[in-house]
């Protein structure tokens, strides 16, 4: 392998699965900088309906994580993802969490991904700077890998974002269906129809025909060995093409983990923790 496979971690005792995301993507199947200081925590509305809500470390943030919960494309319920937030808070990071537009709220491509651009701007209006880590489970890594290719709002999604420019300096994928053509189908609820019949929208949304944009963001894609959702393989494929575009990569392939386990504090929270400090740092 050309990537750097760092450790294997084995899951001791049994977790209790989280509500929220992991309930949501389990019904996806496969799918499933300007100055001054950090903003007052708490929740805002960036675009209509959607929201982000924004944690603080007790010091001075050493960055910021958007988190991006996953859901097939067809929900995004952020609930489940509190743990992973309050860890990432603990260790020094401010969090932006935010909900987004899915086919359960009428939302197609390139919708989604629009408003996690979005976020990233919120996040570094925010938070101002510090890096900017977009960090997805899921149908969210998918996203966050396309927002963080291409950080430029397509012609056909939402109106303006109403922040300020900004790019991600870090992708974190948790689990991705990166690769929407071997999905069976079921990305069909991002894009509304299928592949067949608008192969170009499907090659614009999916991660693998666009890493060869930006080359040198870095990505932290995680996995675990024991996902029946969405296997292993959708990492493999990604971090090819990453590394074959430019990328910096770490894959970090956890032994015993699941894919309602990867976003687990205990299992992840230290892996993003070291990486961002490494990786990605004070930029």
């Amino acid at each position: 392998m050309r990537w750097p496979v760092r450790r294997a971690v084995a899951l001791g005792a049994a977790v209790g699965l989280l509500a929220g995301c992991s309930t949501s993507d389990d019904a996806g199947g496969a799918g499933d900088a300007g100055g001054g200081g950090p903003a007052p925590a708490g929740t805002v509305e960036y675009r209509p309906g959607m929201t982000a809500s924004t944690s603080l470390p007790d010091g001075a943030p050493q960055g910021v994580v958007v988190l991006v919960p996953g859901g097939g494309w067809s929900s995004a319920d952020p609930s489940g993802l509190v743990p992973l937030s309050q860890d990432l808070v603990d260790g020094g990071l401010a969090v932006v969490t935010i909900t987004y537009g899915t086919a359960g709220t009428g939302d197609r491509f390139p919708v989604p991904v629009d408003d996690v651009r979005c976020a990233v701007r919120v996040a570094a209006d925010q938070v101002p700077g510090v890096p900017v880590v977009v960090v997805g489970h899921s149908a969210g890594a998918h996203l966050a890998s396309l927002a963080g290719l291409v950080p430029q709002a397509s012609a056909q999604g939402r109106e303006t974002c109403e922040v300020p420019e900004a790019q991600a300096d870090g992708v974190v994928g948790l689990a991705g269906p990166y690769d929407v053509a071997a999905t069976g189908g079921l990305a069909q609820d991002l894009f509304g129809t299928a592949q067949a019949q608008d192969a170009e929208r499907w090659r614009e949304g999916n991660p693998l025909a666009q890493a060869a944009e930006r080359p040198g963001l870095p990505f932290l894609l995680v996995h675990g060995d024991a996902d029946t959702v969405v296997p292993m393989s959708f990492t493999d494929a990604f971090a090819d093409e990453l590394v074959a575009g430019g990328h910096d990569v770490t894959v970090e392939r956890l032994a015993g983990v699941d894919h309602a386990d990867v976003y687990l504090p205990d299992v992840v929270g230290p892996l993003i923790l070291e990486w961002v400090g490494s990786a990605v740092g004070q930029g």
